[in-house]
């Protein structure tokens, strides 16, 4: 009789203290705003493997189409460089925080705390007065201006490396096999710089006014277009699933893009 209360009283236990399983929920961004809603199985250096929702079937996804992945626990899996790069430009400049329950914060000052685990915004909001933020509850960032500087350094090295590629298109395309190195390069090379007495360079080069005209052109045609593609706004969090953002958040880098190459060929020479 014993026994049997006992069996009873346990079999009872287990009812009440059965939990209902509940799996953790993946998600994975795109540059576009786009969410995939899935379970992610790993990631190496070039893919994301991931099993979709409501599929048992396995894919995969260039990491390069992967603004960045996290969990419904609010824990990052992986980030982007363009992640981190729109992080970067935003700290330590004025603007509004928007957030996905449709309030808004002006700040004056912000960082960000780029931990996997706990990711957070901090903002200052006043002369003495300061505020913690996770960044999954942030739907967009908009800051002042001042985020054309950015502009302003690509369209002059824009305009830069086109007249040095240029040149140096023309140096080989004009090489003289019988004629020394050193002065064909100088000759060349010459043509992009001002008259500089005390460096040797006696009258101006034939293309350097050129060159200094396109700068400035370039320089303010990059900051009309980062202004009119509103490059001061920067999302992170959609509100719905198959929302997109209010612009592409990807940037696009020449030195970032060699160097992806350069680790993936050394990651495959050490594998």
């Amino acid at each position: 009789m014993k026994l049997n209360w006992c069996i009873i009283l346990l079999s009872f236990s287990f009812l009440i203290g059965r939990v209902t399983e509940k799996d953790v929920n993946h998600m994975f961004v795109d540059y576009t705003g786009l969410t995939n809603e899935c379970y992610i199985d790993s990631i190496d250096y070039k893919y994301l493997y991931y099993v979709a929702k409501d599929s048992v079937d396995k894919d995969s996804i260039l990491l390069s189409d992967v603004y960045y992945a996290y969990n419904d626990f609010d824990r990052l899996f992986y980030i982007s460089w363009s992640f981190e790069e729109n992080l970067r430009r935003i700290e330590n400049r004025t603007g509004t925080l928007y957030l996905v329950n449709d309030d808004s914060i002006n700040f004056i000052d912000i960082k960000f705390n780029k931990d996997m685990i706990n990711p957070e915004v901090f903002l200052k909001t006043g002369i003495k007065t300061s505020k913690y933020i996770s960044i999954f509850s942030i739907e967009k960032i908009q800051t002042d201006y001042s985020v054309l500087d950015y502009a302003v350094k690509r369209g002059f090295y824009y305009s830069y490396y086109l007249f040095l590629g240029l040149t140096t298109l023309d140096l080989f395309l004009k090489w003289d096999s019988k004629r020394r190195i050193t002065p064909q390069i100088w000759d060349n090379y010459n043509d992009l710089f001002p008259g500089i007495a005390t460096i040797g360079l006696q009258k101006t080069g034939v293309t350097y006014q050129s060159f200094t005209a396109l700068i400035p052109i370039s320089v303010l045609t990059s900051m009309i277009y980062d202004y009119r593609k509103d490059k001061n706004n920067f999302h992170f969090t959609p509100i719905f699933t198959m929302k997109k953002f209010e612009r592409n958040m990807k940037i696009f880098s020449f030195k970032q893009s060699i160097n992806n190459q350069i680790k993936k060929i050394i990651f495959k020479f050490r594998k």
